[in-house]
């Protein structure tokens, strides 16, 4: 019994290597092509589309994947993926398109097959990012191809590391003036802040006190005390730039 119960534990480590192994080789192809076409979340959609027989590929094997055993940290590098090179495919479709917004019905189509079903972008974001693995940090990591969206990243998610990415893509959005900054005026403070924290409010917080406690995370020590220090903080939001983020090196 005694040599039954080593040669179990023995096998499941060996069985858990080898799935690290393959759920990190998963997301490969998708690191190539973003290290390829994407720089400073600018996005070459006609690199894309040259090697849109990888990217078909990748997507292939994501409707292929069974993520059931999946950990909660693969499971968020899993759908972020996905949704970020579904929305790459929906652009690549419809090239040249101005906006994302051009075309018809572009979240809430279920056309996209991963995990072995049939789902839209709405049905990743909201029920399974949102809903179920309620991660607020997917609103810096998602992106809608537009500019007024936080970066697309030059990587993939990955399991092992996507916390401290998720981190990473957070501090990029509050360091960009495009989704946030703050002014003081006397021991007041307005911040102005992307409309993802109006749209998606709740997942920050119940209450503006606790989405602000939430910003403060990702700022610097100065910036943070300035606003802890003022006796109110109000929030304005930003308007949304829906135009395409294509670099110049896909025009």
């Amino acid at each position: 019994m005694r040599k039954m119960k080593i040669a179990m534990v023995v096998l499941f480590g060996l069985f858990a290597v080898l799935t690290a192994g393959e759920n990190a080789d998963l997301h490969k192809t998708w690191d190539t092509l973003l290290q390829k076409y994407v720089k400073n979340g600018q996005v070459n959609y006609k690199g894309f589309a040259r090697d849109v027989k990888l990217l078909d590929g990748y997507l292939e094997k994501l409707d292929k994947t069974d993520v059931s055993s999946f950990s909660r940290e693969e499971k968020l590098a899993f759908w972020i993926n996905a949704y970020n090179a579904f929305t790459v495919k929906l652009i690549l479709e419809h090239y040249p398109v101005k906006s994302i917004r051009k075309i018809s019905r572009p979240w809430s189509r279920r056309i996209w097959k991963a995990a072995g079903d049939t789902l839209s972008l709405d049905d990743i974001e909201h029920k399974i990012l949102r809903k179920e693995l309620k991660e607020p940090r997917i609103h810096f990591a998602i992106v809608c191809a537009s500019i007024g969206c936080p970066n697309l990243q030059s990587f993939a998610f990955g399991g092992a590391r996507v916390n401290e990415q998720l981190g990473r893509a957070a501090a990029e959005f509050f360091s960009s003036r495009k989704h946030f900054y703050f002014e003081t005026g006397g021991d007041k403070v307005t911040i102005f802040i992307s409309k993802i924290f109006s749209w998606f409010g709740e997942d920050f917080g119940d209450k503006k006190e606790q989405r602000v406690d939430f910003i403060l995370r990702f700022l610097g020590k100065a910036d943070a005390e300035k606003i802890k220090k003022a006796s109110s903080v109000r929030m304005k939001y930003l308007r949304y730039n829906w135009d395409l983020n294509e670099s110049n090196a896909g025009l």
